[in-house]
């Protein structure tokens, strides 16, 4: 029965190196100094774009962030692209459009279009030497576009910045602290990637500049377009860069059931994404193993731990060794735990230990109905957007 051992022990090694290894990894390496921000000569033309679907409860927020820029008025442009907004979000920008300041204008959409599809439109009909993408729920530090700007261009090898965002944790209800535990750890990872070869492995899609030249039209029902944009640049010879001082601010998901929709939508772009830039992604060493290390594992993890399950009841059955008796024991538990963790996330007082676990099996369910879905076929790329400000 070596096989199902070989399966067993080497499905768990590979979860355990992605989500535990790797990171240790990176710590040990020796990583550049962090890059230095210098001032432009010649400050470049700059247009803001994101797309909006009732996005009423953030918006006002949004566009003050941006009115707040320290980035020249005159260089710089927002294009809210509305996704038939059935709330006040249109009427909302059109009020900050006839203030003073930078020139801020809506695009409206009649039909439903989706995320890519409106980026796409916005970024084809720009005029802007950069582009910066954002979402409606991302706040600015004033001079968070300066700074990516700056460093974007004082680097020719760089085809985008991308933005450190910070986090707000507006409640401990729900999943909160765990998905703030989650990104906050994500994100250290990206850094350490960044510092270390300029290869992170995915742009924040809250926030990234990236030169408008270098611009790629996502295709259609695309997910994930801020992973595409980042592996077109990989696979055209550019480089990225995260800057802890170029700053975002997002809250985070409290509701298990909305943040499993938002994980499912990753999961099909990431699957997109991955056979879309097969070729490219093992044609070069060294981004092959960034992206096995960093995201094609953890891609695959909730078949990894199939595969170790099923392998444990092959071994139970037909071997004598207890070990794998407790093995599948503890793999009972922990599910069992994540039943648990469910039971208290919808409560104030909470086991933190369970919530973790479910938090890690929800996410890991919600990759493996991503999958499916991709298998099955990907019609429309339209999308709910998570509910804002929860408390």
């Amino acid at each position: 029965m070596w096989l199902p051992e070989v399966l067993f022990w080497g499905s768990l090694a590979s979860v355990f190196y992605t989500y535990k290894g790797y990171s240790w990894l990176l710590k040990i390496l020796p990583a550049e100094k962090i890059a230095e921000l210098a001032e432009c000569e010649e400050w470049p033309k700059v247009e803001v774009i994101f797309a909006a679907h009732n996005e009423e409860v953030v918006i006002a927020s949004k566009l003050q962030s941006l009115i707040q820029t320290t980035y020249p008025a005159k260089l710089l442009t927002v294009t809210v692209g509305s996704d038939a907004s059935t709330d006040r979000t249109d009427e909302i920008v059109e009020e900050f459009s006839k203030k003073n300041g930078i020139s801020i204008r809506l695009v409206r959409f009649e039909q439903r279009t989706g995320k890519a599809g409106i980026i796409n439109k916005l970024a084809a009909d720009s005029t802007a030497d950069i582009l910066v993408c954002t979402d409606a729920n991302v706040l600015h530090e004033a001079d968070s576009i300066k700074k990516a700007v700056a460093l974007l261009t004082s680097q020719p090898t760089l085809g985008a910045v991308g933005g450190t965002l910070h986090f707000v944790v507006k409640s401990a209800h729900g999943i909160a602290l765990q998905e703030n535990y989650y990104r906050t750890w994500e994100n250290t990872v990206r850094h350490r990637e960044s510092a270390l070869w300029q290869l992170p492995m995915g742009l924040e899609g809250g926030f990234y500049a990236i030169r408008k030249e270098l611009f790629k039209q996502i295709p259609k029902n695309f997910y994930m377009e801020d992973f595409f944009q980042t592996l077109h640049l990989y696979c055209n010879g550019f480089k990225a860069y995260l800057h802890p001082e170029v700053i975002g601010y997002e809250d985070v998901s409290t509701i298990p059931e909305e943040e499993f929709q938002r994980k499912k939508r990753i999961s099909i772009g990431n699957f997109q994404n991955f056979f879309h830039f097969f070729r490219c992604i093992h044609s070069n060493a060294h981004l092959a193993f960034v992206f096995w290390s960093h995201k094609g594992l953890r891609w695959i993890t909730p078949v990894l731990f199939l595969l170790a399950l099923a392998s444990n009841l092959l071994l139970v059955i037909f071997t004598t060794k207890k070990l794998y008796s407790v093995t599948l024991l503890m793999a009972v538990l922990f599910l069992l735990f994540s039943l648990l963790g469910r039971i208290f996330s919808k409560k104030k007082q909470k086991f933190a230990v369970a919530v973790f676990i479910y938090h890690f099996v929800n996410m890991n369910f919600a990759l493996l109905t991503g999958l499916i879905q991709y298998i099955k076929g990907v019609k429309s790329n339209v999308w709910q957007p998570t509910r804002r400000n929860q408390a």
